[in-house]
């Protein structure tokens, strides 16, 4: 539980860290609002359908709650687009070719060639499957008795199953979303950008993020270590695809990262102790 509480204390200085940079940048940052309201409505309409297949979700959390959730999250979700488009612009960083390809901007997009693109996506991903895979057989980690309990009570409380269904696709596509704007797009660049780390030295905010993204993941699997060295290299490489093809790149890979390990997690992480 350490763990968890250094990353919470962490992810709640950043925040505040970015909603004073917002305010104090505004007139900088106001022209990449479009973006920030695209991914915030992008998120809304994913938690809207994972809402919409689990059979007793406001038996559990009551509509007013989940507004105000869905409210912080996609505030934080504006923040940290407009914020890392800001620092990205100071870096000289590709931040969302695809997505100002879609609002007819292709200044970006001119250094990218789709075969590259889908070939770096591809590549990341095997790695990230393929280490996971070894790792996991070589330590034959379980998952913890936190997690165990949880999808044992929300999974009844919400009549869901605990085997892997589109639902679950969907709430793993979500994470791979939102912790995409926060850790690779947000805090990735903010500390190479605060720190100058950019060039030669940008390896060093791919490594401090991709620590505190791997502390995201504690008391999941026992013995704890074992997720920690799994999702460090990860960051790593899903940090270094961001500077190279920016945003966009990271979700595919991170989604698809997570799809992959659903279906192959099961047959490597015991459930039992």
């Amino acid at each position: 539980m350490i763990l968890s509480t250094v990353y919470g204390i962490l992810i709640f200085i950043f925040v505040i860290i970015f909603l004073i940079n917002s305010i104090r940048h505004r007139k900088e940052v106001k022209i990449y609002l479009k973006y920030g309201v695209f991914f915030a409505v992008t998120a809304i309409v994913l938690d809207i359908i994972v809402v919409i297949l689990i059979p007793n979700f406001f038996e559990v959390m009551p509509l007013p709650t989940l507004l105000a959730i869905n409210t912080v999250v996609s505030v934080r979700t504006v923040i940290f687009t407009c914020m890392g488009i800001y620092y990205c612009k100071k870096l000289g960083i590709v931040e969302i070719p695809l997505l100002r390809r879609l609002f007819n901007r292709t200044d970006n997009f001119e250094m990218i060639t789709w075969k590259n693109y889908i070939t770096a996506i591809l590549l990341a991903v095997a790695g990230t499957i393929l280490y996971s895979v070894i790792l996991f057989i070589l330590t034959s980690p379980q998952l913890s008795e936190v997690i165990k309990q949880l999808s044992k009570d929300q999974g009844s409380r919400l009549g869901i199953s605990s085997e892997p269904t589109v639902l679950t696709a969907l709430v793993l596509i979500a994470y791979a979303f939102g912790e995409e704007i926060l850790f690779r797009l947000g805090i990735q660049n903010y500390l190479a950008q605060q720190f100058r780390l950019s060039g030669n030295k940008y390896w060093v905010a791919v490594a401090l993020t991709s620590a505190i993204w791997a502390l995201a993941h504690a008391n999941i699997l026992t013995p704890e270590w074992v997720k920690f060295v799994q999702i460090f290299p990860s960051g790593i490489a899903f940090g270094f695809l961001f500077k190279k093809y920016g945003l966009e790149s990271c979700i595919l890979a991170h989604g698809i990262f997570n799809l992959s390990m659903m279906g192959i997690g099961p047959y490597l992480i015991t459930s039992t102790g």
